[in-house]
């Protein structure tokens, strides 16, 4: 998966690790919706964060987009009480493996499409907000 430029390859590999942590704990929180602790949520919310800021120094527009979006989400969790339901984590999740997708081919990721996450974390909120599941 090398790309042969070691800033890149660093980021590929720092955010497939923060991925794995992100997704990890999304599944626990839709496992076990009780163990939504503000040390949990700050811990997603942060390696959202990182990949964001990462993927801006590298000027890495769409993977920035998506995790800027997502981390939007979670920063709407952990500050505004949204409560994290199961279309919030849902969708959450879908970002997330659209984001490992775009880290493993991180050379074509500003030309891929994002448009079906981000409408669906939208979507997510929008509904959650509403009171609706």
């Amino acid at each position: 998966m090398s790309t042969g430029d070691r800033l890149l390859d660093i980021f590929q590999d720092e955010t497939l690790e923060r991925l794995d942590n992100i997704e990890t704990g999304l599944l626990q929180l839709e496992n076990s919706p009780s163990d939504l602790t503000p040390e949990l949520i700050n811990s997603i919310f942060r390696d959202a964060h990182s990949i964001k800021a990462g993927s801006n120094l590298l000027k890495l527009t769409v993977i920035e987009e998506l995790s800027h979006k997502l981390e939007n989400v979670l920063e709407m969790i952990r500050s505004e009480g949204l409560i994290p339901t199961e279309l919030i984590i849902t969708a959450s999740l879908e970002s997330v493996d659209k984001l490992r997708s775009l880290t493993e081919d991180v050379l074509n990721s500003n030309t891929k499409s994002i448009r079906l996450q981000k409408t669906m974390l939208e979507v997510s909120v929008q509904r959650a907000l509403a009171g609706e599941s």
